[in-house]
């Protein structure tokens, strides 16, 4: 009985260790980005944030805001290795969209970054 309770524990261990999650915070720091024709710079922020009680079973949502805290993007991303394109609002009359791929840095954490697009303007890329 002793030895079964050990592999038990054994398993669910290995289990936890192979379940990928976002390395680190899930905000990204905010970055400014001088849009053509712009005399100043825009705030741009992200928030990654799971839904569920599980990143690896339920996945998480990319919120992207640009400027006065517009919510542009809020879509989910994949939940096995938060990766892919997601699609948002407009933004001065632009489609906003983020391309997200995530880095495995062990087995357990993996980082993600999102570069966000305005329009075919490239802007920032934000690190969870």
């Amino acid at each position: 009985m002793k030895h079964i309770l050990i592999l038990l524990m054994a398993i669910h261990l290995s289990a936890c260790i192979t379940t990928p999650q976002v390395k680190s915070s899930e905000v990204a720091p905010a970055q400014n980005y001088k849009f053509a024709g712009d005399n100043e710079s825009t705030k741009i922020t992200g928030l990654l944030e799971k839904y569920g009680n599980d990143w690896a079973y339920h996945g998480a949502f990319l919120t992207v805001k640009i400027g006065n805290e517009e919510v542009i993007v809020r879509k989910p991303v994949d939940r096995y290795n938060f990766s892919g394109e997601v699609g948002g609002n407009t933004y001065r009359d632009k489609k906003v969209s983020a391309s997200c791929i995530g880095y495995a840095v062990t087995d357990r954490w993996t980082d993600v970054h999102c570069t966000v697009f305005v329009g075919n303007e490239q802007t920032v890329t934000l690190t969870f």
